[in-house]
């Protein structure tokens, strides 16, 4: 058996990274390994730096002036190359995860502008978004199947989501307040 550092998953992502022309990091390989704390943690970092160089090139593409069906389009290319063209519960999933790593360092955000209600009214979005999204997700096609008892096990986070998005739309209103009482 082949060490875990070279598993055919981490010389696929070290090769992608290598044809993009981006490092793989320290040279020492195995160190690098140890100071993560593991072969996954690894790869996991192999595949973020990757995300980050598709995301980078994606930024640009999505700045272009580019049609509805266009975008449509890419997005469905997206799904093709993930393997989730035909799965609607997937694409959910896929845009769950989307956003909720897209919204990662939000409360670290925050808490460190304790005094800013903006990035906690972000935080506060971001997690009530993640929530009707894990509701979208859990009762996929319950309603034009009219299955009710789906529906009506997610009141419960859908009451959590409103929760949280009010708190966001509250944050938001303050600031809104403060800026009111200086004439802008």
């Amino acid at each position: 058996m082949e060490p875990a550092e070279e598993s055919d998953d981490v010389r696929r992502l070290v090769a992608a990274l290598d044809a993009l022309g981006i490092e793989e990091g320290p040279e020492d390989r195995a160190a690098q390994i140890e100071q993560l704390g593991g072969v996954d943690a690894y790869r996991a970092w192999l595949a973020s730096a990757l995300l980050g160089a598709a995301q980078s090139e994606a930024m640009v593409a999505d700045s272009l002036p580019l049609s509805r069906d266009a975008r449509y389009a890419i997005w469905e290319r997206q799904l093709s190359v993930a393997g989730l063209t035909d799965d609607m519960g997937a694409w959910v999933e896929l845009m769950q995860w989307q956003v909720q790593r897209a919204c990662e360092p939000l409360p670290a955000m925050a808490h460190d502008s304790p005094t800013d209600p903006i990035p906690l009214a972000a935080a506060q979005a971001a997690e009530g978004l993640q929530t009707l999204l894990a509701v979208c997700a859990a009762t996929q096609g319950a309603v034009a199947a009219g299955d009710v008892p789906a529906l009506a096990a997610q009141a419960g986070r859908l009451r959590e989501a409103c929760k949280v998005l009010q708190a966001a739309v509250d944050n938001t209103d303050e600031l809104l307040e403060l800026l009111g009482s200086v004439d802008l």
